[in-house]
């Protein structure tokens, strides 16, 4: 089944830190499946930035920047395959965590099947709010992560999880 629980971590923003997140992994013999990580504070100026250009800003760049200087962190998103022991020890390691719903999809690794997977999202009314995934070009598939609006439904859009055509 294409339902993943993705764990969402908050990490400091310095050398060393993934390693010591991973670290704990490692020695409970946790495998990670598909990662991402965000810069928080890249984000928060791109979304000053957005709704500078938009005018649909609702705060003053001053306040972005105070935040920036307190906080240097990075939001990592991660799938493992024990979700709930990743969780525990992480948390018993003084990590916040949380954990989300999201859809994995093994795609084939060739051009246009991404084209083709989120025009069906839309189509149905099923937004992205985000993903992330690869695959090497020598690779026959690709996994993809992918958060969406409908859970539900955009699993009856792919109940099987593997998409090759």
């Amino acid at each position: 089944m294409p339902i993943k629980k993705q764990l969402e971590v908050m990490l400091a923003d310095a050398p060393g830190e993934l390693a010591k997140l991973t670290s704990i992994l490692t020695n409970e013999h946790i495998n990670i499946e598909a990662m991402s990580i965000q810069d928080a504070n890249e984000y928060l100026l791109a979304l000053y930035d957005a709704r500078s250009q938009t005018g649909r800003r609702v705060a003053p760049r001053d306040y972005y920047e105070a935040i920036l200087k307190e906080a240097k962190y990075s939001m990592i998103r991660l799938i493992t395959d024990s979700p709930d022991q990743a969780a525990e020890v992480l948390g018993r390691s003084g990590y916040q965590v949380k954990i989300q719903e999201v859809i994995g999809l093994v795609l084939a690794n060739k051009p246009g099947i991404l084209n083709k997977i989120s025009k069906k999202f839309g189509d149905s009314g099923i937004n992205i709010a985000y993903t992330y995934g690869s695959g090497f070009s020598d690779s026959e598939v690709a996994l993809f992560i992918f958060k969406v609006s409908d859970l539900d439904r955009a699993l009856d859009l792919f109940p099987a999880g593997n998409i090759h055509s």
